[in-house]
């Protein structure tokens, strides 16, 4: 009985806190900080953040860690390159940018507005992808041949 009633006193603090955020695998809602520059190009202040969020669904805010890179003046998001479903259109994140692509990223603490674009050029594909595996450390001979990845391009709403 003690360990049912400390379990549901954990899981309502864990709910109450992914309501402002994700908490590791978990989903959260709307990402709170400071309002980053629309106009932003410079990202090198985020280089050494591992682990951004992203927040979709504008209307019922949807939040989830995630991966990212930044080339120049563009920002990545992977869907996922290791872990979770092979098919990107098995993760609600991605079904909710599908819908509307306006979207929200917090790297550190600020929030910038922006708009998710799926890469369809091959070679800004290819250029995203190495850099994502070169920061997260994936070799090319670990890549799962059976894992379909899509990579977002977040543009300046």
């Amino acid at each position: 009985m003690i360990r049912s009633i400390a379990l549901m006193a954990t899981v309502a603090l864990c709910a109450a806190a992914v309501a402002c955020g994700p908490i590791g695998p978990l989903p959260g809602g709307r990402l709170h900080g400071e309002i980053g520059a629309a106009n932003q190009a410079d990202w090198s202040f985020a280089a050494e953040i591992e682990n951004a969020q992203l927040e979709t669904r504008p209307d019922k805010p949807h939040s989830v860690n995630t991966w990212f890179v930044a080339l120049g003046a563009a920002l990545y998001v992977p869907t996922s390159m290791i872990l979770g479903p092979k098919d990107p259109t098995n993760r609600g994140w991605v079904a909710n940018v599908d819908t509307d692509p306006r979207v929200r990223i917090r790297l550190g603490d600020p929030v910038f507005a922006r708009t998710a674009v799926r890469v369809e050029d091959t070679s800004e594909y290819e250029r995203a992808r190495l850099a994502l595996e070169a920061k997260y450390g994936i070799a090319v001979e670990d890549r799962d041949p059976e894992r379909v990845i899509w990579i977002y391009r977040l543009d300046p709403r």
